[in-house]
This record gives structure tokens, sequence and C-alpha cells, in this order.
């Protein structure tokens, strides 16, 4: 009696353990805002953050004087020409000196490099935000295309057997059962794309993240608030904002350097020495004065290819200013069409008729062609207002990234 009892209750408490099972097993949501923050502490990030300390370790190095002062003792035994030996000594210090301030042009090139180094450290943290909120996007919609073709051949799947039953008592017919076979077979074809489609957007999105993971995560995406507008002054936002732009400035800066450096090369540096010591029983003292002779290198190419340089830094920033200016009305326009065509959809009435057209099969009121072309019709509008709801994202993360505010992801949301 008492182990019917235990199996009777275990029947009952076995669909309560088997949900809490799954709901135990299922992984803790991942939102945009934890994305994104895994985006900041990407290795390519640390990497880059090396990067940095170099260059500072260099403008360190490059303030310091390029000559080190000189110190010789040289002995000479000399025999005399009597009896006995004496010894000769020549003491000698020598300093070179640099001309031409190379000192400070070597400082402002070592910055220069320095600046470009945090520039590009900018840069890659906004395209890494950039993909990582892309990649979650993309994995959300993949993860939500997934379910939907679950529920389809679930679906399918209860209609081919319930129409193979009535086969079998005849009361369908063999075009039915085929019309049956075929919807099943092609939703299990979809539902196969959509479980690749996943894996490939799972690997994407850990390799945005920076890990090596393949375990599932729960995505949950916010909803995007469409009256969001974008500021008024876009275009002024992107040029002060945009790291780019500063990193141009940057390598302009270098390169004016540079050529100064190399201008200031073509003069020669002096060497100044003393010397002080005794020969022959007399004390010696000298001063001296030497300049090497630049025959064979006197730096003019190296000026020469740093003010071309110079000039093609310019060149390059006024042409990423014009095109920034393209992207940004582009980047604009997509966003409000989008915004406006999710808008529209989402105020549109949508109303899952899947329960009803099933219903009315059953009843013998809709053909079985009829209730495949309601399902159909009803799994199109739900992957419809998915890819809307995607592009819209995706037309966001890409106005925030263009204008160089990443912040602005998570402003136009729904609180």
């Amino acid at each position: 009696m008492r182990k019917q009892m235990f199996i009777l209750a275990l029947l009952i408490c076995s669909p309560w353990l088997s949900a809490h099972a799954e709901t135990k097993n299922k992984p803790q949501p991942t939102t945009l805002v934890q994305a994104i923050n895994l985006a900041k502490e990407h290795p390519r990030l640390q990497t880059s953050m090396l990067n940095q300390d170099a260059a500072r370790a260099s403008l360190s190095a490059q303030g310091s004087y390029a000559y080190n002062p000189e110190l010789s003792l040289e002995l000479q035994d000399r025999k005399l020409n009597g009896v006995g030996r004496d010894t000769d000594y020549y003491i000698s210090l020598s300093q070179g000196i640099e001309m031409g301030g190379k000192v400070g042009y070597r400082k402002q090139v070592a910055q220069a490099e320095l600046q470009q180094s945090q520039y590009d450290t900018q840069i890659l943290r906004l395209q890494l935000i950039r993909d990582v909120a892309t990649a979650f996007v993309q994995l959300h919609e993949a993860d939500k295309v997934l379910t939907i073709r679950q529920q389809q051949s679930a679906l399918y799947l209860e209609l081919y057997q319930g129409v193979q039953r009535q086969l079998d008592v005849g009361d369908a017919n063999l075009l039915q059962a085929n019309l049956a076979a075929s919807a099943y077979a092609a939703a299990l074809s979809a539902l196969n794309l959509a479980q690749q489609d996943v894996t490939l957007a799972s690997n994407q999105y850990y390799q945005a993240v920076g890990q090596f993971d393949s375990q599932p995560i729960n995505t949950d995406l916010p909803t995007l608030d469409i009256a969001w507008q974008t500021p008024n002054n876009a275009y002024s936002i992107a040029l002060v904002s945009r790291p780019e732009i500063k990193r141009l400035q940057a390598q302009t800066q270098h390169a004016d350097a540079q050529a100064d450096l190399a201008n200031a090369s073509r003069y020669v540096d002096p060497t100044i020495s003393l010397m002080t010591g005794r020969e022959a029983g007399e004390k010696l003292l000298k001063l001296g004065v030497s300049f090497p002779i630049p025959l064979s290198n006197n730096n003019k190419g190296m000026y020469q290819a740093s003010l071309a340089q110079a000039q093609a830094s310019q060149s390059q920033a006024t042409w990423f200013k014009q095109r920034l200016k393209q992207d940004v009305f582009a980047a604009i326009s997509n966003h409000q069409s989008a915004m406006q065509v999710l808008k529209v959809f989402t105020q549109q009435t949508s109303v899952d008729s899947t329960a009803l057209a099933k219903k009315a099969f059953d009843a013998g009121e809709l053909s079985l062609e009829d209730l495949v072309l309601h399902i159909n019709q009803a799994l199109d509008a739900k992957l419809t207002r998915l890819n809307l709801t995607t592009q819209a994202w995706l037309a966001r993360i890409h106005l925030a990234y263009t204008l160089g505010h990443p912040e602005y992801i998570l402003q136009g949301i729904q609180k």
C-alpha cells in the first residue's frame, strides 16, 4: 500500500520536478548592459593598454639627453734616455652638445605617439561595443526564431499525426496526407537551419566579447523606445566625439614633430673635450671642440619624408570629416526609417489565428490547405515582427557608433 502511494505521489509530482529541473538548468538571462560591460573587458583592450604603457616609457626615455659624458684615462710607459723609466698619463673628459632643440622635438614625437595609442584604445573600445551589441541582438533574434521554428514543427507534427490517423480510418485522402507530411518536413528543415543559425550567432557573440565558451546563453533584450529622438546637432557631436578625428590630429602632430626633428638633425652636434695630463715631466691642459662632417647623411631625405607624411595626415583628416558627415546623415535616415516601420507594425493589431484555424479545421469548417496557409501566415507575421525589431536595434547601434556615443544604445529604450 505504501509502495502504491509512493508511486502515485511520484507520478503526481513528476511534472513539477521536471519543470523545476528545467528551470534550474536554464541559464540566467544575460542583459545587453552585461554584454556591453564584457566588451569593455575584452583582451584586445588589455593589449592596447599595454601599448600605452610602452608609449609612456618611450616618452620618458626620449626626454633624456642623447649624449653621456665620456671619461678616458691613458697611460704610457716611456723609457728615459738615461737610466730608468717614466710614466706619462692623459685624462680627458668629453661631452656632446645637442643643438637645434632635438630633445624637445623627440619629446613631441613621443608625446604624439602616446596620444595616438590612447586614441587607438578609444577607437577599439567603440568598435568592440558596437560589435558586441550587434552580436547580442543577432543572437537574440536567432534564439527567438528557433523558438518559433520549434513551435512550428511541433504543430505540424501534431497535424501530420492527426491526418495519418484520419487516413487510417478513411476520413482523409492520400493528397491530404502528403500535404501534411510535406509541411512537417519543411518545418523540420527550417528548424534545422534555425539551430545552425543559433550556433553561428552564439559563436560570433563569444568572439565579440573575447571569450571562448560554448555554453548557451539566455538573451534578455529590452524594448526600444520608438519615440527617442536623435540630437539636432548630430554632426557636431560626431566631430567632437569620434576618436578617429583626434587620432588623425595626433598623427599630424607626430609627423610635424618628426619633420622638425629631421630638420634639426641636419645641423651637427659639437663635442667639447677637456684633457689634462703629464708628458715628459710637463703638465698638459687642452680644450677642444670637434664637429662631425655630414657628407653621406644630412637627414634631408628624412625631413622631406616627414613633411609629406604631415600633408598626408592632414588630407586624411579632411577626407574623414567629409565621409563622417555623409555617414551621420545616412545613419540618421536609416534609424528614422527603421523606427517608423517598427512603429507602424507595432500599432497594428496582431492576432495569432493559428488556434482558431485549427479549431475550424477540427470542426470541418476549414480545409487542410487553408489550415496550412493560415499557419504559415501567422508564422510569417511573427518572423516579420522579429526581423523588424532586429533591424531597428541594428539601426540604433549603428547610429550610436557613428555619433561616437555608445551610451545612446541604452538611452533609447523603454524603462
